[in-house]
Parts: structure tokens; C-alpha cells; sequence
């Protein structure tokens, strides 16, 4: 029940249901649920905290299963419940390994092997990288501002020490210790705030736009809406154009054509860039040279025409674009109908655009901070990600995502625009602040100021780095502490000894 509860604290602190302050008692519950048990039943209360976070914080993946995949109620529960329990594994794994060091060792070590956890999530056979811990604050920008140097993770392990050391303040003998943790914390994020670098201009203000057709997937799957669609998203684009946009951005597949093969498409891009004097940023999907060779693409037009140079996207998304392992059943085609064909890009160049280059992310990319960071070191001043959150309704699933955004504008200290096609669709300012929104099931389009920026963040600087020594920090900490842990032998040695000597 401890266990449970501490998973389920940190899914209701998540975007969506909002309660941040859970966020504190998660450390602290898990610890106690811990508490006295051997490696294999602390694998398995471990676990079940692991799940219930998982259950609790993505249950929308309900909505992608039955509503779009059509599957009944009871394999989408069965779905649910199977994708959670291997990501609880990783809770599983880190009761495991506190329960094999001594227990004053756990009030830190056990967010330390949460966060490392988090971090490895990015990898197979996980490739979930939800929810971090970080995500949490994004709503108060104030809380944001160490993320230039921790960088996401580095943010998670302070809310985690910090509730931990709170947790241990109530226990009487462990209050020196849960001080000494709280403070830590508290000086570690305070020393990160201290040393974060600023936003440095590097070029003119503009007005960038974000336009949301807010198309239902339903109707952009029947063909006999493909010229409302249309007509719909050039009005809005219009329309933005109008308001002063010299960037216009669209969400994910806005225009069910193709740039590459169909020429009246691309003429009809370049008349609106030309005419309109903007650029667009739109996706389609884009050939290789080979044959079966189809990426999701976001291509580029500037005021002189389409521009030669696409973004080809490297991680799709697993249960939303594609099923791993299964995703080829018959069955299960309407889940991937779009995407299952997909082959994911190889580099993660940026795109020109009117203050220069841009990083670019699609969907579900902005989990991943190394992508952005691979942008930025390659000159990008300004990010863009589109999406389309249609598969997930109004839930918190697109409010998790935005919040993915938030944390990757405030790492790498860049305006940040995201075009969403159903919502939601928002402007975000260096500081993580969201400077424009447009919510969930709304049509229309979002304009702000935006400045080029440059300079690299020690966060982007050192993403690779960080995170490895993370892990390695946590490894050698368990290994330390598994090598100093007395053996059971040891004590009636040393008793029985003394009993002689006397």
C-alpha cells in the first residue's frame, strides 16, 4: 500500500491532474515501503510502486487503444496493465539495490537510483523517456530556472532529495540526517540557480505563429475532408500572416499531401511564401532513396520558395505511432495506420529559418534532451516542435507533452514554438515561461515575439556526459556500500569473541 501510494502521488503531482506538492511524499512513502525487507520482496513492493505511477500517470493510453485501435475494454485494460508493469521495473530494480545497502544509506541513495532509472527509460527495451520527475514544476517557471546547468535530471534528483530529507525530519533517531538531506537539496538547487546562464540574443525580434486546425482523426482519415482540411489550415495560415507572422508553423500532418510528389502542393507552398513574404515550417511525409524508404518529415519554405533541406524524425513513438514487436498485426493496424511503415532519421541537423538555424523535434522527440542539445551545438537559435495530440483526446496526455517543452526551452535557453494539431499549441520564452497557449479542442492560431538566441548551456554542453556519470555515480554508491555491508556471520563472531575475552 506504501509502495502504491508513493507511485500514485507522483502521477497526480504530473501535468494533467496538477498536484504538485504529492511530488514530495513519493521518496518518503517508497522508503518506508521498503523498509526491513529482503532484495527479492523489496524487487516486488518496488514494482508495484513502479506500476502504479505508470497506471495512474498514462491511463489516456486507454483512449489510443479502444477509441483508435478498437480493442475492448478488457485487452485495453490488459494493454494498460502490461505496458505498466515493464515500466515499473525500474522502481522493481531500484528496491532491489537499496535493499542491499544499509538503511542509513537510503534516505539518498534511493532518489539518486530513481533519477538514474529515469534516465536509462530513454533506452530499449523501455524507450518510454514520460513523466520525468522534473515535469512536475513546469507550471512555475520561478522553479525552473537551475535547469541551464542540472538540466532534467538533475532537477529530479533535487525534488526527490528534498522530500526525502522532509520524510526523514519525522522520523526522531534520522533528523540530523533528513536535515542534512532537505539542505542539500536546497543548496543544490540554489547553487544551479546561481550559476545558470541568461538568455543571449543573437539577432531581431520576430513574430513567430503556431497554427491548430484542431482536426479530429476521424475526419482526417476520410478522404471526402481532404479540401476542408485544406482550405482550413491556408485560412489560418492567412490569417496569421495577416497578424504580422514572419514564421508560421504548422502541427504534424496538418495537410494530408504529399511536398515531394505532388508539384500543384509545393506550387501552392511557394505561392503563399512568396506572396506573404514568410516562411513555413510544415511536415509531410518525406521518401528516401530507396524504395519502402518513408520518414515523417518537416520541410522548410522560405519567402524566395521551398528550400532543399527536410528534418527527418529519429525516434517514433512507441504505443501512439507504432507497437513494438506487434505493431504489424492485423489487429492492431489502426493504431499505426500513419507511421507503421516509418523509418526513423539518422541526423539532427537544423533548418534554416528568419533569425537562422532551427532545432527541430517531432512529437514525441522532445522527451529526448540530446536532440535538441545536438541542435543547439550546431547553431540553432530557435526550437520548434510539431506534434498531434489527436490520439489522446482531452486528457492530461497533451498536458505532459507540452510540459516536455517547457523543461527543453528551459535547458537550452531558446524560444520554443510548438504547433500542436488538436492543442495544445503554445509560444515558450527561454525561462520556460509559456508566453502563448491555445488549449485543447480549439481551432485557430497563436502569434508572439520571439528572439534568436545563442550560446551553449552546460546542460546541452555536457548532456551526454551528465547523464553517464549520473548512473555511474549511482553504481559505484551501491557497490561501495554492498562491499562495507556487514555479513550476517559477522556480529555473532564478533560476540561470541568478546564472551571469551571476558
Amino acid at each position: 500500500m506504501l509502495a502504491a501510494g508513493a507511485g500514485v502521488c507522483l502521477a497526480l503531482a504530473m501535468p494533467g491532474i496538477g498536484l504538485a506538492p504529492l511530488v514530495l511524499l513519493t521518496p518518503g512513502l517508497l522508503r518506508r515501503a521498503l523498509e526491513g525487507l529482503g532484495p527479492r520482496r523489496a524487487f516486488a513492493v518496488g514494482w508495484v510502486g513502479g506500476a502504479s505511477e505508470w497506471v495512474v500517470g498514462v491511463v489516456w493510453v486507454l483512449i489510443v487503444l479502444t477509441r483508435y485501435g478498437g480493442l475492448a475494454w478488457p485487452l485495453s485494460i490488459l494493454a494498460l496493465a502490461l505496458m505498466s508493469g515493464i515500466l515499473g521495473l525500474m522502481w522493481g530494480l531500484a528496491g532491489w539495490l537499496v535493499a542491499r545497502v544499509p538503511e542509513g544509506w537510503r534516505g539518498w541513495l534511493l532518489p539518486l537510483l530513481l533519477v538514474c532509472f529515469e534516465v536509462t527509460q530513454h533506452l530499449p527495451p523501455w524507450i518510454f523517456p514520460w513523466n520525468p520527475v522534473a515535469a512536475v514544476v513546469t507550471p512555475w517557471p520561478a522553479l525552473l530556472r537551475p535547469l541551464p546547468v542540472l538540466g532534467a535530471p538533475g532537477l529530479s534528483l533535487v525534488l526527490l532529495l528534498l522530500g526525502s530529507g522532509l520524510d526523514l525530519l519525522l522520523v526522531r533517531t534520522r533528523r540530523r540526517e533528513g536535515a542534512a538531506i532537505a539542505t542539500g537539496a536546497v543548496v543544490l538547487w540554489t547553487g544551479a540557480a546561481f550559476l545558470a546562464p541568461g538568455f543571449r540574443p543573437a539577432g531581431e525580434w520576430f513574430t513567430a505563429a503556431a497554427v491548430q486546425p484542431n482536426v479530429p482523426l476521424e475526419e482526417r482519415w476520410d478522404p471526402d475532408n481532404e479540401d476542408a482540411i485544406e482550405a482550413r489550415v491556408w485560412r489560418l495560415s492567412a490569417e496569421a500572416a495577416d497578424a504580422g507572422a514572419l514564421l508560421v508553423t504548422w502541427s504534424e500532418s496538418s495537410i494530408p499531401r504529399y511536398v515531394q510528389q505532388d508539384g500543384a502542393y509545393r506550387a501552392d507552398i511557394e505561392r503563399f511564401t512568396r506572396t506573404r513574404g514568410v516562411w513555413l515550417l510544415l511536415g509531410s511525409i518525406g521518401f528516401g532513396a530507396r524504395d519502402g524508404e518513408y520518414y515523417n518529415s518537416v520541410f522548410v519554405a522560405s519567402p524566395g520558395g521551398l528550400l532543399p533541406y527536410r528534418y527527418d524524425k529519429m525516434h517514433l513513438v512507441p504505443f501512439g505511432e507504432y507497437l513494438p514487436l506487434v505493431g504489424h498485426l492485423p489487429f492492431l493496424k489502426p493504431l499505426v495506420r500513419e507511421v507503421s511503415s516509418f523509418t526513423p532519421g539518422t541526423a539532427a541537423l537544423p533548418l534554416p529559418g528568419p533569425g537562422g538555424p532551427m532545432g527541430v523535434a517531432i512529437c514525441y522527440e522532445v522527451t529526448y534532451p540530446w536532440l535538441y542539445a545536438s541542435e543547439v551545438r550546431r547553431g540553432a537559435k530557435l526550437l520548434v516542435t510539431v506534434t498531434n495530440d489527436g490520439w489522446y483526446g482531452d486528457s492530461a496526455a497533451p498536458r505532459q507533452h507540452l510540459a516536455l517543452a517547457v523543461l527543453r526551452a528551459a535547458e537550452t535557453r531558446r524560444y520554443l514554438v510548438r504547433a500542436a494539431n488538436t492543442g495544445i499549441s503554445a509560444i515558450i520564452d527561454p525561462y520556460g515561461r509559456v508566453v502563448q497557449r491555445l488549449e485543447v479542442g480549439q481551432e485557430g492560431f497563436i502569434t508572439a515575439p520571439v528572439q534568436p538566441g545563442t550560446g551553449v548551456t552546460p546542460a546541452v554542453r555536457w548532456v551526454f556526459a551528465a547523464r553517464l556519470g549520473l548512473v555511474l555515480t549511482a553504481l559505484g554508491a551501491i557497490l561501495c556500500a554492498v562491499r562495507r555491508r556487514p555479513s550476517s556471520r559477522q556480529p555473532a563472531a564478533v560476540a561470541g569473541q568478546g564472551r571469551v575475552d571476558a
